[in-house]
């Protein structure tokens, strides 16, 4: 019991003393000019009009688009530095201008089905100068065979 106690208290101690400051900026937090860095009390919100969709059923080969609209419902400006899919079956097209407070951006995504079949849920990634950086949206799809 003694042993246990003393195992608890020191795991306890050194969670207690664990830095959770980042040591430094990372690449994509330094392509952020100073001025677009957001703060506890100026930033951007990415505000999605629909987060997640179903896109209905399409033939394996064919390919379909997307557009995912969302508003900047923050005080400062919104900068996407970039948007990943999670797959390359994926491609994303976004605004690249500024998204003032109160407007509207986009991403834009292409679904190409070759090679995929049955129920398909894909995500897209889109890191932005907002807290926190990563936002996320997906779509979902039912890929059917194609007939010989």
């Amino acid at each position: 019991m003694l042993r246990l106690s003393i195992c608890l208290g020191a795991f306890v101690l050194l969670l207690a003393c664990t830095n959770k400051q980042k040591d430094s900026l990372s690449d994509a937090e330094n392509a952020i000019p100073v001025a677009l860095r957001p703060t506890e009390e100026k930033r951007p919100q990415m505000v999605f009009d629909q987060p997640l969709v179903y896109l209905g059923r399409i033939t394996e080969g064919d390919s379909i688009s997307y557009t995912f609209h969302f508003r900047n419902k923050g005080n400062l400006p919104l900068q996407i530095s970039s948007v990943n899919s999670s797959c390359g079956c994926t491609t994303p097209k976004w605004s690249k201008d500024l998204v003032q407070p109160g407007k509207k951006g986009f991403i834009k995504v292409t679904f190409d089905s070759h090679g995929k079949e049955g129920k398909v849920q894909k995500t897209v990634t889109a890191y932005a100068n907002t807290l926190p950086a990563d936002n996320m949206v997906a779509f979902k799809i039912e890929v059917l065979p194609q007939k010989n």
